[in-house]
């Protein structure tokens, strides 16, 4: 009986941490459906069903590729071969979804990004509540599935799985499962190209945890860190099988999409949002590259400060900085605000920040939907952006 008595508050404990942030993200979910969806309805043409316009917007932009890939694979005759630009797990998920539920793909990656979001939701509140206590958590939650361009964790894009599998790696390795961390760090470089730089980040946390000497027993951890550039090396191997370039990915995103090198951005990124306001004033077209640029910027000021002021543990920061400073090297702006949501540190260091600060809190849990709508309404309504 006294057993039953001292599991019963464990068992409600862990209740209480589920609670919270499936509720934010069901009904984070249920909002952006009826948004999304109507904005849909009202773009419907003739001879569309109402359920295809509801789900059309969610299958727009990347989608598009990713339901491609997930019908013909990395096929070289299809799209310009450019499909290549795109990593493999996210779409191969999408296809068993499909075939195992006889539904559209483009059904499949829905089902596929809101289970994965609202999966990740929950281990992110965990995660952030043994560190930083529940009111940090929960904000973190709160600031997640209510981002401006938090759609995207429905649609058919890696955001979800991304942030799923890279909070999962850190979950594991604070439990000290170093070999179970770096198979999802391995399904995370699977999932996205980016997930490589958490390579250095897990080394750190061993490096420290060994007592910053190095060892054989350090070199024994640290050994299944070689699953995440081995799965890089394959999905390149594979390439190579198929189009005869083990780098088509890069290849693919320089011809497709214009990206290259950039080092000048990445140094400019304290001071982002002043080249994004120059190239808007001078270009109306392109107005809304003044919010990638700022947010570009707040990456960087809230992770630079987090530096500063030592906010979180050495190797989550480096990763944080890593994952915001590869896609400006790559030489754009773009996608910025999408790529930080999905950077879970950058959303704990701002939830560090709002928690704090009780009007600014209560101030976001409006602001944070209406931005919300309306970028779904420039994005989706209007197509004056790409997020």
């Amino acid at each position: 009986m006294a057993a039953v008595a001292v599991e019963a508050p464990r068992t409600r404990a862990r209740l209480d941490g589920w609670r919270y942030p499936l509720a934010i993200g069901v009904l984070s979910r249920v909002f952006t459906f009826v948004v999304v969806g109507a904005i849909g309805l009202t773009r419907r043409e003739d001879g569309t069903s109402v359920l295809d316009a509801l789900l059309d917007p969610f299958g727009k932009w990347d989608g598009i590729w990713y339901q491609r890939i997930a019908d013909y694979g990395y096929d070289p005759t299809v799209a310009h071969g450019n499909g290549v630009a795109f990593s493999p797990l996210y779409p191969l998920l999408v296809r068993e979804t499909a075939e195992a539920l006889s539904v559209t793909y483009l059904v499949a990656g829905m089902l596929v990004s809101t289970v994965c979001f609202l999966l990740a939701l929950v281990l992110l509140h965990r995660l952030i509540a043994r560190r930083s206590g529940e009111r940090i958590a929960r904000t973190a939650v709160w600031l997640t599935a209510f981002f401006p361009v938090a759609y995207l964790f429905s649609s058919v894009y890696t955001e979800s799985l991304y942030l799923l599998l890279t909070v999962l790696t850190f979950t594991l390795l604070e439990r000290g499962w170093v070999l179970g961390s770096s198979v999802f760090g391995a399904l995370t470089v699977l999932a996205r190209p980016q997930g490589i730089l958490l390579t250095p980040a897990l080394a750190l946390r061993i490096w420290k945890d060994e007592g910053r000497h190095p060892s054989w027993r350090m070199a024994l951890r640290m050994l299944p860190l070689l699953l995440l550039p081995l799965a890089y090396a394959a999905f390149g191997a594979y390439l190579y099988y198929r189009t005869g370039n083990p780098f088509a990915t890069q290849t693919a995103q320089a011809a497709g999409w214009g990206r290259g090198i950039n080092v000048l951005l990445v140094l400019g990124l304290p001071i982002a949002v002043l080249n994004g306001l120059y190239i808007g004033l001078h270009d109306t077209s392109r107005l809304m590259y003044i919010v990638d640029t700022a947010f570009a910027m707040t990456w960087a000021l809230l992770l630079i400060e987090g530096l500063i002021r030592k906010r979180l543990p050495s190797e989550y920061l480096l990763y944080g900085c890593l994952a915001v400073i590869l896609p400006v090297l790559a030489g754009t702006y773009l996608a910025l605000p999408r790529y930080g949501m999905g950077i879970f540190v950058v959303m704990w260091l701002a939830a560090i920040h709002v928690a704090s600060r009780p009007r600014l809190s209560r101030g976001l849990k409006i602001a944070l939907p209406l931005a919300l709508i309306a970028t779904a309404v420039i994005s989706v309504g209007f197509e004056r952006y790409t997020p």
